[in-house]
């Protein structure tokens, strides 16, 4: 499926925007900004593949053209407040599968759908990702190349900034420009007038927008035959899949440059959890598959069968008819058989008797029997002693035969001569022949000490290597990119390359020369080296079955965190009413707030569990501080804007607020660094201030 993104952000005088620089900006042009007297010069900006100017069609139909300088100069002199929305930008991510012309037809016609929905003019500028030079230590710092540890962006995000109107144009004398000053157009009304004119509200409005989207778009996708767009919610399309958080700006280019986030650490949780579901659906559907194809193989058995029934009932029928005609010829039968079961009776009582006598002689002869064991045993005893007599005299013979043999070779064996020069030469020759023994066995020894020695420090090479070289592109998943490692199994994770990198460092090496360090790493590593790394050695070697064991060991963290998060929920929706409404986002931070204590209990008790891995424990150690910063950062804001609450929710989210500030200070104080507590007193501090002007008498006339 093809990725949905589009958002939108108003150009505002508030936050000291120009609707000239804006444009000039996301043109990469040159452009004359008349009201605050400057010039603009985006010249240089590389990464703008196009830009036009789209009319609405009731313009176009009058031949109206007007150039960006004129537009948006034209824009800000219509706008007489200081804090006005001079311009408002749609932002889109085009189908990188597309080619370059069919994405520019693609936000033209998009652009062209906004104009005369909105009664609007739009400046529409495609751009392209910059991709950058690889990181070099002997080249100046230049806009050109990466820094240290930094990523290119994903080579995907080809995507298009709509810079439209705020005001509907009107055309002046000699087909000139001009905007209504009175008139808004009704997309930046306030919810307020927007239901007072019977019309949707803001919220709405976006989705309808990202809906029209959704379908320009999925018409081209349709005929290239690529993935189309689906707008609604993983909820709403029955997915099982959690969506990642939104990444900023600033995270993001953090995480392009090696440093882990906590939203990237999250949206990596995430990911990991979205695959086992998806790994599971996909089981349950091969499953289902199997048992459909077995019920659909039964079925079409069970219709044979009942095909073949009719003939079988018949045969049936036959049958049964063919054994009453036999039953009417039987009797005869009958009766002869009944004669025969009358002699077997007679048979039987006969047998019966030979039984009886044959038991009576058994029992005569047994009785006969009795003092037969004691008589073998007797003979049995007899026959071992002769047998032990006949072996003494046996080996008695045997040994003077061999006494005997002895004597005679002394006597008929030769004394030797010491001067006998054959024997000399024999010892000679046998002691030769075991030096030369000896040596060839050195020698072998020699050689494969040596060749073990050299194979040992070729290991050391590449293993020195592959530390060293961990961390380049070909070797490890590139941040920014949204690889899969089961797309790169041979690479290093995100995790991994952390892990490495740590090790790496703990090494101290001093030089800036590859080869040096290179060196330097094959020298520490000896027995004690190995013997200590073990797991690191084997992270190197084996990158995909230790990713495998890592996730094995965090299996029950993840099915335990998406337990917990669900009973969460659950119990965040009941305490709606007791509360008297939703209350927006003030009403879900404090929600929050109030079931984060049963949380933090949880994962204390997931921690504590001695038969949890170590990695588990870990992550879930780094969620709980998550936890309670973001605890914090709820009460700030949540107590900033609960004095804004209508009436009927304000006291009891006020009275919520309140109870539970002391309890979490009183319990999780001492664990909080001094940023997390100075952001509750700031939340206080703001809900004290706004207590003190809702009771500050009003200055206005009195009646």
């Amino acid at each position: 499926m093809t990725m949905v993104h589009i958002a939108t952000k108003a150009i505002s005088r508030k936050a000291g925007q120009s609707a000239v620089a804006s444009a000039a900006y996301r043109a990469g042009d040159v452009l004359d900004d008349a009201k605050y007297g400057k010039t603009h010069d985006y010249s240089k900006k590389s990464g703008v593949m196009s830009s036009d100017i789209v009319l609405p069609f009731s313009l176009r139909a009058l031949g109206v053209s007007v150039d960006r300088e004129t537009l948006w100069n034209t824009a800000e002199a219509a706008e007489t407040r200081s804090d006005s929305r001079v311009a408002r930008e749609w932002l889109i991510n085009l189908p990188y599968e597309l080619d370059e012309y069919d994405r520019h037809q693609l936000a033209i016609n998009f652009a062209q759908k906004l104009c005369d929905d909105m009664d609007v003019i739009a400046d529409v500028c495609i751009h392209r990702p910059v991709m950058k030079l690889p990181f070099d230590p002997n080249v100046p710092p230049s806009s050109k190349y990466l820094r240290e540890g930094e990523e290119n962006p994903d080579p995907r995000n080809f995507h298009a900034h709509i810079l439209v109107t705020t005001r509907a144009p009107t055309i002046g004398p000699n087909k000139t420009l001009a905007f209504d000053p009175k008139l808004k157009t009704p997309f930046e009304w306030s919810n307020k007038k927007r239901k007072a004119h019977d019309l949707p509200s803001s919220m709405q409005e976006i989705k309808r927008i990202r809906e029209m989207w959704v379908d320009t778009a999925n018409k081209v996708l349709a005929e290239y035959h690529l993935p189309l767009m689906d707008a609604r919610s993983y909820k709403d399309q029955g997915l099982d899949q959690q969506p990642t958080i939104k990444m900023g700006v600033e995270a993001t280019a953090m995480e392009r440059r090696g440093i882990t986030t906590e939203k990237g650490n999250t949206n990596r949780a995430i990911k990991a959890r979205n695959k086992l579901v998806a790994e599971n659906h996909i089981k349950q559907e091969a499953d289902n598959e199997r048992r459909i194809s077995a019920l659909r193989k039964g079925l079409a058995w069970a219709t044979e069968k009942n095909a073949r029934l009719p003939g079988c009932i018949g045969d049936t029928k036959q049958r049964a008819d063919f054994a009453k005609q036999l039953s009417g010829s039987s009797e005869p039968h009958i009766t002869y058989c009944t004669e025969q079961n009358n002699r077997t009776a007679i048979r039987v009582d006969d047998t019966k008797r030979c039984v009886e006598e044959a038991k009576s002689g058994i029992a005569w002869a047994a009785k006969r029997c009795e003092n037969l064991p004691k008589r073998c045993d007797d003979t049995k005893q007899r026959i071992n002693g002769t047998k032990q007599a006949i072996e003494g005299i046996t080996e008695a013979i045997r040994k003077s035969d061999i006494e005997i043999n002895k004597a005679t070779e002394r006597s008929a064996r030769p004394a030797p001569n010491p001067f006998d020069d054959a024997a000399r030469r024999a010892r000679a020759a046998r002691l030769d022949q075991q030096q030369r023994r000896i040596d060839r066995e050195t020698r072998r020894a020699t050689y494969e000490d040596k060749r073990r020695s050299e194979r040992a420090e070729q290991l050391k090479l590449i293993l020195a290597h592959k530390l060293l070289t961990a961390t380049q592109p070909d070797n490890c998943l590139r941040p920014g990119w949204n690889e899969d490692p089961n797309d790169y199994p041979d690479k290093y994770d995100y995790r991994q390359i952390e892990v490495i990198k740590e090790f790496v460092t703990s090494l101290n090496l001093q030089s800036k020369n590859f080869r040096d360090n290179w060196i330097a790493v094959k020298n520490k590593i000896d027995e004690r080296f190995i013997a200590n790394n073990k797991e690191i050695i084997y992270l190197v070697n084996h990158p995909k079955q230790e990713r495998e064991q890592y996730n094995e060991r965090l299996t029950a963290w993840f099915e335990f965190k998406e337990d917990i998060d669900q009973k969460r929920a659950d119990f965040n929706q009941s305490i709606i009413p007791k509360l008297g409404g939703s209350a927006g986002e003030v009403g879900r931070m404090t929600r929050d707030i109030i079931s984060s204590f049963d949380y933090i209990r949880g994962l204390d008790q997931f921690i504590s569990d001695d038969k949890q891995t170590i990695e588990a424990r870990e992550l879930a150690k780094s969620h709980r501080s998550d936890t309670l910063n973001r605890t914090c950062q709820q009460f700030k804001y949540a107590y900033s804007d609960v004095a804004k609450l209508p009436s009927g929710q304000r006291e009891s989210y006020i009275n919520a607020l309140n109870s539970t500030i002391e309890m979490f200070k009183n319990i999780y104080g001492s664990q909080l660094p001094d940023e997390q507590n100075k952001a509750i007193e700031a939340g206080l501090r703001a809900f004290n201030n706004d207590l003190q002007r809702s009771h500050r008498p009003s200055r206005g006339f009195s009646r």
